[in-house]
């Protein structure tokens, strides 16, 4: 894997260094800015062009959440991972809602922030088990809900475990076009991941 660039966004001096100390460990990781804000993580992003960004979802002039949604649409590409001390409902669905690509808690330990990281570049999405616990109890059943045949269609695939890429050629679509579907999905069924819409599929007999 080549050198990632992170990006840090977080309100506290202190742990923005102290996670920038971490970082600078890994052969895999370099630090490429730190801002104090969100406005500050989004001009940051724009002149630097991180691969990932660990953005505070507490901080002022502009929430964590709301950069993540600017980020997101700015650089589609761009990994973002939440990081908060914060597990109120509130806060957790704002992130999700934005688009972050996992959600952890500041409590973790280097080792497997590191591995969290790892797993986010490859396109797996990481949070927290308070946090996916919290969010199971608000997925909603099946009858709640109804699927489009299409919608039906890249949630069987994505209990198939194909990628985006496949799914795009297996229904001719793109793999922007399948990225869109699948965060539709994701907020229509309240779910925050990939293994997490196997589960409620699993739980719904969809598949």
């Amino acid at each position: 894997m080549k050198t990632v660039k992170v990006l840090i966004a977080d309100d506290h001096p202190i742990l923005s260094a102290g996670l920038k100390m971490c970082i600078d460990e890994w052969d895999e990781f370099e630090v490429c800015g730190i801002a104090g804000n969100g406005n500050e993580a989004i001009e940051l992003s724009k002149k630097t062009h991180p691969d990932l960004g660990i953005i505070d979802l507490k901080m002022p002039y502009r929430d964590g959440a709301s950069a993540i949604r600017i980020l997101k649409e700015l650089m589609p590409e761009m990994k973002v991972l939440a990081f908060t001390t914060f597990e109120d409902d509130e806060t957790i669905r704002a992130a999700v809602s934005a688009g972050c690509d996992g959600l952890l808690l500041k409590v973790i330990d280097s080792e497997a922030l590191k591995n969290s990281l790892v797993s986010i570049m490859n396109g797996i999405s990481v949070f927290d088990e308070s946090v996916i616990e919290k969010l199971r109890k608000t997925i909603p059943k099946k009858h709640q809900i109804t699927l489009s045949d299409r919608e039906t269609l890249i949630l069987s695939a994505i209990c198939e475990g194909l990628t985006n890429a496949e799914i795009g050629e297996r229904l001719c679509l793109s793999t922007g076009t399948v990225k869109n579907l699948i965060s539709l999905l994701l907020n229509k069924t309240n779910c925050i991941s990939r293994s997490q819409l196997v589960s409620f599929a699993k739980d719904n007999k969809l598949i």
